[in-house]
């Protein structure tokens, strides 16, 4: 009820306790997630609904779910299970591509029940061990250890260029154990399931010089040789290439993206030059199979000199001579 409805007509004593309930202020209407209360003094109590908890159905992978003490020092733990995750990412119909390795415990994976338990002192870390071969792919089973110290991990190595490469030893860190005055207490560093991660694999193929020279596992990087053009010097032929033409600013640019080499040809027409390839790798230059001479006599028939070619090239001879050839007259 509304002042407009409670003034319309004679007054009641109804009418005046709606009046007294509208002035008091009780006539409101609560929104989504509010609560209304009568106060015990006057007028009326606002306040927020207290959120419904929604509990967690499964704890996260690794995390601990009971601690029990053992001695002064000393604490029984159980944890829950998790996984390490492998991605093989070539394209292989007969493997998975996201494979699951679950980690064991005492020897045992930490699935079995019941539940395998670690006893830990004050400050030991826990953490997760595996090792790879040389491309990264897991060759042991995940195991949890623990200790005062975890060693630093080793990444593997790829083979690369001329180089085997070599496997890779993982410590995953999860929790540090603290005894706090007698209370045990958890320092997590994850609470997730391991994602392994691989470093890809270049290969030469082929028995010639590498592209690819090596991974660089010092500066996380792979080095590939460069291609050089070497342009002869003094001159503007366009011959010898190696690479395209740099044709823009910018290296990376599309335009720079093919590679060319020039080829040795002989004219397509009458060539005076031959060009065979024996397909085993040596490219032989050639003349065009003509050979002759040219005798050059005085008139009462001594030689002067002869210009011989083999093969279609000048052979001899190896002199500089001015010839004169004058006209012989005719026998009397």
């Amino acid at each position: 009820m509304d002042l407009h409805q409670i003034f319309q007509g004679g007054y009641t004593d109804y009418k005046w306790r709606q009046l007294g309930e509208y002035l008091k202020g009780k006539q409101l209407s609560a929104g989504a997630g509010i609560k209304l209360e009568t106060s015990t003094s006057s007028g009326s109590v606002i306040s927020a609904k207290k959120p419904r908890e929604i509990r967690q159905s499964q704890a996260p992978p690794f995390s601990v779910l009971n601690t029990r003490a053992t001695s002064s020092s000393t604490w029984a733990v159980e944890l829950q299970e998790g996984w390490v995750i492998e991605r093989h990412t070539k394209n292989d119909s007969a493997t998975d591509a996201i494979e699951f390795h679950e980690v064991q415990i005492n020897g045992q994976p930490m699935s079995s029940r019941p539940r395998q338990e670690i006893v830990l002192q004050n400050g030991e870390f826990v953490y997760v061990q595996y090792e790879t071969d040389e491309e990264g792919f897991l060759n042991t089973t995940p195991t949890i250890e623990h200790g005062a110290s975890v060693q630093n991990s080793t990444h593997h190595q790829p083979p690369s260029g001329a180089g085997y490469g070599y496997g890779g030893t993982y410590r995953v860190k999860i929790f540090q154990f603290v005894n706090d005055n007698g209370s045990p207490k958890i320092v997590y560093y994850q609470q997730s399931d391991i994602e392994h991660t691989r470093l890809p694999t270049f290969r030469n193929v082929g028995g010639a010089r590498y592209i690819h020279k090596k991974w660089e596992g010092s500066a996380d990087r792979y080095d590939f040789r460069t291609l050089k053009q070497f342009i002869p010097q003094n001159s503007s032929a366009d011959y010898g290439k190696v690479i395209v033409d740099f044709t823009a600013n910018d290296e990376l640019d599309g335009q720079n993206d093919a590679i060319k080499f020039s080829a040795i040809a002989e004219r397509e027409t009458d060539p005076q030059i031959n060009v065979n390839d024996n397909n085993s790798g040596i490219i032989t230059i050639e003349g065009n199979g003509v050979s002759g001479s040219i005798r050059f006599e005085q008139c009462d028939g001594t030689e002067i000199t002869t210009l011989q070619w083999s093969d279609g090239l000048i052979t001899g001879p190896d002199t500089d001579l001015t010839i004169q050839v004058p006209g012989c007259g005719s026998s009397p």
